[in-house]
């Protein structure tokens, strides 16, 4: 049995790093805003809004926080027997996973409401309130219990993801096999049989083809020595560097030099052409936005313009990048695209007539990319098949629906940006309100009486403020919705790249999707 001994609400940290130090039994921290990392026996985990982390021993904590926004902790202490996750390193995915050792996890917002409740409610708290709050608490256990049990496979893909996504980052740098087991909390051995049981290769291999994928990138540029190119993918060593490249990719890097000509240097004005580009394999020389860049690492050549699409261009950035193509849409001003072709030969690629594979294959033309593009197509149309099948199996048909909440009206995505991907290559079905081939819906004043999804996938926009977002979150009709009463609902941050319309960001939502969906099919 685990018994709740007090609730702590804290907005920032003290000079030592741990607010904790007092604390006697175990703790379960709750990450409402902010984003912080922690260090537990010298271990390091990350954790976000949201994200909950479960302590036997808080005492031996050290928090740090790592953005600029306002932090808020709910520190709820416990007794009780828990699990420790050293006992057992196999056996530990199938205890009860709510208490185990070390355990991070994701809340569902109804169940981040009611910790605030239980929080408003200890302090005043009597008696006779006091037996009421051990009651709701053991409840709220029992249902994230029964919730995270069911999704150990999202725990087991939500980890993998974090490595995947580790190893994108910092390719550059050394990274071990040592270091990706304790993120993870997992010793090396049982790490690499988890990585490759999930991924089909060992974290090395995946490593490896990383750093190929940005070295054959590399070399295809002007100005690009062997050596420069084996240090800025990680090898301190450009002879080994050459073995493993050759090894890998079936030639050396001198033969590749010569077998692949230098690349077309491009500027994207339209952001969306941006992700276009990268799925080409193409980095653009300049861009209109460092959006993209928080998702990849292919930009780190890019230089950034000080304008957008709609605006005066920027001809100083321009210059300076030497582009051989400059593309643009039908937003840019007929003058403005006059300016550009005085730097280079300029094309306007359509975006609001087209879909985004026309798109794709007409900046594929443009930049003699064809069969990358052809290729990219097969594969993309492979994995969406795949996992469309998968999540049919999973969800059957029941209906999704995507929601960007702003202040004054709600944005619901129809068959272009998220929706494409939703409703196109993962098949999955529409709700009533979105029409045959409706590119998305606007909601004036929030006003959504039709909206019956099975499933929700909501953002609120930076705009929203805290009011605004508590009074849709607590709205009677807000908690009518059939899929917030199931916990069927996924709350996420705004992420511009993943609601863009393009090949870039549709092959990441292919990913995100059924993960996401993953950790809400068992509600």
């Amino acid at each position: 049995m685990y018994n709740l001994t007090s609730i702590e609400h804290h907005t920032r940290l003290p000079s030592n790093g741990n607010p904790f130090t007092h604390t006697e039994g175990q703790l379960l921290l709750l990450l409402e805003d902010g984003e912080i990392c922690l260090t537990v026996n010298r271990q390091h985990c990350d954790l976000k809004a949201g994200y909950f982390i479960f302590l036997q021993d808080g005492k031996q904590l050290q928090i740090r926080q790592t953005s600029a926004d306002p932090l808020r902790i709910i520190a709820l202490e416990i007794e009780g027997q828990v699990s420790n996750r050293e006992d057992s390193e196999e056996a530990a995915l199938n205890l009860p996973p709510l208490f185990e050792h070390n355990r991070v996890g994701i809340l569902q917002s109804h169940e981040r409401e009611l910790i605030k409740e239980l929080h408003i409610l200890w302090q005043k708290h009597n008696h006779w309130q006091q037996i009421r709050i051990q009651g709701q608490f053991l409840q709220w256990v029992a249902d994230v219990g029964e919730r995270l049990e069911a999704t150990s496979d999202y725990d087991s893909a939500s980890l993998v993801l974090d490595a995947l996504r580790y190893m994108e980052q910092n390719y550059q740098t050394p990274i071990t096999r040592q270091q990706l087991a304790e993120r993870a909390g997992f010793s090396e051995g049982y790490y690499s049989r988890f990585f490759k049981k999930n991924v089909g290769k060992s974290p090395q291999e995946y490593l490896t083809d990383i750093r190929m994928h940005h070295a054959k990138r590399l070399l295809t540029r002007q100005q690009s020595s062997i050596q420069d190119v084996a240090a800025q993918v990680g090898y301190n060593n450009p002879l080994y560097f050459s073995r493993i490249f050759k090894k890998t990719v079936g030639l050396s890097p001198t033969v590749y030099i010569h077998s692949n000509p230098r690349q077309i240097r491009v500027a994207a004005m339209n952001n969306q052409y941006t992700g276009h580009l990268l799925a080409l394999g193409l980095e653009p020389c300049a861009a209109t936005g460092p959006s993209f860049k928080a998702e990849t690492s292919l930009l780190d050549h890019t230089l950034f313009m000080n304008a957008y699409e709609g605006d005066a261009p920027d001809s100083t950035t321009l210059l300076r990048a030497e582009p051989d193509l400059i593309l643009t849409s039908e937003y840019a001003d007929e003058a403005h695209v006059q300016q550009l072709h005085q730097i280079a030969p300029t094309q306007t690629i359509a975006f609001q007539s087209q879909d985004w594979r026309s798109q794709f294959l007409e900046i594929a033309e443009a930049t003699g990319r064809n069969q990358q593009a052809c290729s990219w197509l097969d594969e993309y149309d492979e994995k969406s098949h795949q996992a469309a099948t998968h999540l049919r199996q999973q969800i059957g048909s029941a209906s999704i629906v995507s929601l960007l909440v702003r202040s004054q009206d709600c944005f619901v995505a129809g068959y272009r940006h998220m929706g494409a991907v939703l409703y196109q290559d993962l098949q999955l079905s529409t709700p009533s309100l979105i029409h045959e081939q409706q590119s998305h819906y606007i909601a004036e004043d929030w006003k959504m009486d039709d909206l019956d999804a099975d499933y929700i996938m909501l953002v609120f926009h930076p705009s929203v403020s805290d009011a605004e977002r508590q009074r849709w979150l607590n709205s009677p009709w807000w908690k009518a919705r059939e899929a917030v009463k199931r916990g069927r609902v996924y709350l996420d941050q705004m992420n511009y790249v993943l609601g863009s319309y393009n090949a870039f960001s549709h092959d990441l939502l292919l990913r995100e999707i059924p993960e996401r969906l993953r950790s809400l099919s068992c509600m």
